[in-house]
Order: C-alpha cells, then sequence, then structure tokens
C-alpha cells in the first residue's frame, strides 16, 4: 500500500474518532427515596436497552469512554450492584446490575447531554419459596424504603386444605447433666411450681407434627401466656386489655377482632360468682379456674376454699394446692368469694361454669383457637394500627424491629407473616442486613399481601418461621429462642 493511502486512511479514521461522542464521567447520587445515576457525555448520542428483573444493558453505538471510565464500578446499593463498561463493535455496552427487581425512570437531557436512571428504594418483590403442601405456600419478600431493605416470609395458608392451630411448648425432659443437677439442688423449682413451658418454635412444630410453624402470642418470663389462648375449645387464659385476637371456627372460618371473655360460674342453689381469671396465681380477693392445662395441682397456698369439679360434678371442697382432674377443672377462691361458698356448694352439686368469648364486631359461630396478639395492624382493609388502644408500651409500639403478624384475605386465606430485624450482635450486620419494620411498614405489607383483617404478634426475638425442619428466617438473637407457644399447620384431618 502506497504511503499516501496509509495517510489517507489514517486521516479518516482520526476524523470518524473525532465525530464519535465520548462518555466523559458516571456520577452517582444517593437520596432517601432514590438512587440516581448520571452519565455524562461531550456531545449528543443516541441508545437502547435491553432490560430484565436481573439488569439493564445500554447500547450507546458511536460512542466512546474516555480513558479515566472505570470499566467496572462497585456500586453495592441496595437497589444496584454495579455498572460495566464494555466496548461494542459500533460503540459502548453499559451493564447496570440491579439488587433486586425495582420500579426505575430513563431519560435523557440535553446541553450539557446527560443520560439519567433514577432507581426507586421503595418496592415490594415477592417471589414464591415453593408449595409445602396443597394448600400451603411459602412466599420470600423483599421489600425497599427510604430507611433500607426488610426481608420477610410468608406462609399462605388454604384452611380447606390444612389446619391451623395455637399449641403450647411442653416440659422439656432434663437431660444427664441437668438431672444431676436436680439431685443436688434440692432448692431448686419442684415441677409444682412450674405450669407453663418454653421451647424452640421447631420443638414444638416438631411435637405437633407440623410442616410449619411461626411464633405465636406474648408471654412472661415463665412461659405463661399474656393474653387470650384458646386451644381445642379448652381456654388456657384470658385477655388483657380486650386486645385483638385471632379466632379460627369449627368450620374454620377465620376472624380478627378485639374479644373480651366473660366467665363465671353459677351453683345449684342459683347464685352466680364471677371468674376473675383463668390458669394464673390466685391472690387478694379472687376466682380463679384451674384446667388440666395447668398442671398436676393448682399450686396455691391453704389461704382459700377450692372446688374439685369432675364431669361438672363437685368432687372434693378444700383448702389449697388440689390435684386437677383430668375430666374437670378446680374452682380456687380466696378472700371475700370464699367466705359463704360452704353455704353455697356441697359434694355431689354441680356447678354450671360459663365462659363466653364476645368479639367487639365480629360474629364467628363456635370457636375452636384463639390467639391474642395486638396491636389491629388492618381493619377493612386500611391501615388501622391500635397500639394505643390496647395500651401497648413503647417496646413494641414504636421503632422498626422484626415482626411477626397474621392476617386474612378476601378470600378466607390465612396469612402468617416474619419480618426480619437486624441481628443484635452488631458484628453480624451489614448493608444487606433487613431492617425489621415498624408497626405501621408491617400494616402496609400485609395489605400488599392481601390482608383485609390483620394484626401484629409477638415480635423481636421470638420472631421465627419453621418449615420442614428448618428455621427460615434469621432470628435477631442468631439463634430460636426459647417461646411460650406456637401456630402451627398440619395436614388436614
Amino acid at each position: 500500500m502506497k504511503k499516501p493511502v496509509i495517510i489517507a486512511l489514517f486521516l479518516l479514521l482520526m476524523a470518524v474518532q473525532s465525530q464519535a461522542g465520548m462518555l466523559s464521567k458516571i456520577r452517582l447520587g444517593y437520596f432517601p427515596d432514590k438512587m440516581r445515576a448520571v452519565l455524562d457525555f461531550d456531545a449528543p448520542f443516541s441508545f437502547n436497552t435491553e432490560e430484565s428483573k436481573e439488569k439493564i444493558i445500554f447500547h450507546l453505538p458511536g460512542t466512546v469512554a474516555a480513558p479515566d471510565i472505570q470499566t467496572y464500578i462497585d456500586v453495592s446499593d441496595v437497589v444496584v450492584r454495579y455498572f460495566e463498561v464494555e466496548k461494542e463493535d459500533d460503540g459502548l455496552k453499559i451493564t447496570v446490575s440491579l439488587s433486586e427487581p425495582i420500579p426505575y425512570n430513563i431519560f435523557s437531557l440535553n446541553d450539557p447531554a446527560r443520560l439519567v436512571i433514577d432507581f426507586d428504594r421503595d418496592f415490594t418483590n415477592v417471589v414464591s419459596g415453593g408449595t409445602i403442601i396443597d394448600g400451603v405456600e411459602h412466599l420470600i419478600v423483599s421489600r425497599g424504603s427510604e430507611a433500607g431493605r426488610a426481608t420477610a416470609h410468608v406462609l399462605k395458608v388454604d384452611l380447606g386444605k390444612a389446619d391451623v392451630s395455637p399449641a403450647l411448648a411442653r416440659k422439656d425432659k432434663p437431660n444427664i447433666f441437668e438431672s444431676f443437677i436436680n439431685i443436688f439442688n434440692p432448692w431448686r423449682e419442684s415441677d409444682n411450681d412450674l405450669h407453663f413451658f418454653r421451647a424452640r418454635v421447631s420443638t414444638i412444630a416438631e411435637e405437633q407434627q407440623a410442616v410449619a410453624a411461626v411464633n405465636g402470642t406474648y408471654f412472661a418470663y415463665t412461659g405463661k401466656p399474656l393474653g387470650s389462648l384458646l386451644i381445642d375449645k379448652e381456654l388456657v387464659s384470658t385477655p388483657i386489655y380486650d386486645r385483638t385476637a385471632l379466632m379460627i371456627t369449627d368450620d374454620r372460618q377465620t376472624f380478627i377482632d378485639n374479644v373480651l371473655i366473660e366467665c363465671s360460674f353459677t351453683t345449684a342453689n342459683g347464685v352466680k360468682y364471677e371468674i376473675t381469671g383463668v390458669n394464673q396465681g390466685r391472690n387478694g380477693d379472687s376466682t380463679v379456674l384451674y384446667t388440666p392445662v395447668w398442671g398436676e395441682k393448682t399450686g396455691t397456698g391453704a389461704d382459700g376454699i377450692e372446688l374439685i369439679t369432675s364431669g361438672s360434678v363437685v368432687k372434693e371442697i378444700k383448702p389449697g394446692n388440689s390435684t386437677i382432674p383430668q375430666d374437670g377443672y378446680v374452682v380456687s377462691l380466696s378472700g371475700a368469694p370464699a367466705q359463704f361458698i360452704n353455704d353455697n356448694v356441697k359434694v355431689g352439686d354441680k356447678l354450671d361454669v360459663h365462659i363466653k368469648i364476645i368479639p367487639y364486631s365480629a360474629n364467628p359461630a363456635s370457636i375452636r383457637h384463639m390467639v391474642s396478639g395486638g396491636p389491629r395492624l388492618v381493619k377493612n382493609g386500611i391501615v388501622y394500627v391500635s397500639k394505643n388502644e390496647e395500651k401497648f408500651k413503647s417496646d413494641i409500639a414504636k421503632g422498626r424491629a422484626a415482626r411477626t403478624a397474621v392476617g386474612v384475605t378476601k378470600e378466607g386465606r390465612l396469612l402468617l407473616v416474619t419480618v426480619d430485624g437486624l441481628p443484635r450482635d452488631k458484628g453480624s450486620r451489614s448493608d444487606k442486613s433487613s431492617i425489621g419494620m415498624t408497626l405501621e411498614e408491617l400494616a402496609e405489607l400485609m395489605i400488599n399481601l392481601g390482608a383485609v383483617e390483620a394484626m401484629n404478634l409477638d415480635g423481636g426475638g421470638s420472631t421465627t418461621m419453621w418449615i420442614d425442619g428448618k428455621v427460615v428466617n434469621r432470628p435477631a438473637t442468631g439463634y430460636e429462642q426459647r417461646v411460650s407457644n406456637a401456630i402451627v399447620i398440619e395436614p388436614r384431618n
């Protein structure tokens, strides 16, 4: 090739390059509601895109990159992983890897020439975690907000195909070491002093031969449930401040409503006594009903009178610490209610115990199971967080935390939901850690999942979802915390 021809080709190539637009800079801006990427050019440009849930690919024909443009930009944001800049035959290819399938907006500006992408931090992504059994589906949710990203797990249950019920923790069998300690420490609590227990959700679920479970209502350190709990029509505990409860009827209908319970018994001669508590300590002027779930004995002192009843018939009248019949109950009275009980009740009399569950507005038929929680989150399809009415303290009512909730959809499906909170071990936290939710955010999530009624359950370190032998969420403590009770899912009998 002759030299003049080589020079001509070189000049032509230079002319083409001088006419090509140049990507001069990539700028990233971080805002509470979005992340913004701005691509600066030194001349007008054209582009086309390929878009998927995982990435956006920009093709920029006739464009070159400035020498100082990085080919790989690690972003590691909640919404964007990285930018990658590559040469193509006719220009540049820029790949944006998305951390989540999120909403975004692409537009161009002139004078100067810019390509702008706004990545929205407000998003909700739901993917299937698979079918556990017929009628029970596992869903995994990622939800973004200005505060960060939260991860949730959902059990969506068709009660026509699976059974749902609350279950209590049972007493753990002591291991060899614990048995050895008990022998040489007679001052330790005896079995008669223990009435409720705590166990891992996984343990409760396995004992019930369940396929899935979440933690249930609040409880005291002793394991005593705090609030309404009814299991197979046996009342375990009574409401606190008429707080919200989930009710499941004999025909497997579900309701969420505030609940109060009226308890009383009537003697054979027509005298009516109010029952002031169920399966709890007795003190002062009180009348407490003890059922077999409380344990073998009432554990009460001798300063009261107890009616030991089997099959609704009084078999014995004696002072405290009575044995509770498996086919009956004990009514324990102290103070003023005990003063004239011997005048109104004798051995062989029949007692008429009356327990009436009164929802505020719902009208369920025969209730088989009930588990309280609170506060209410959703009422008639709108956010309704009743934390003040139900007298919840700031440790539950305020702030962002791990949460457990239950909801009912328009179609009658039951939603059991856990939201992971920040790990309590700060060394375990990262930019990808789930930040938990406020009650208001949890209410919005329940509505997004289809709930028309919903309530909060015990959360924080208790929040646990177990599916088929495995804890699927990340407990805030880093391990399964022992709880008093769980809501379990079993195959339909």
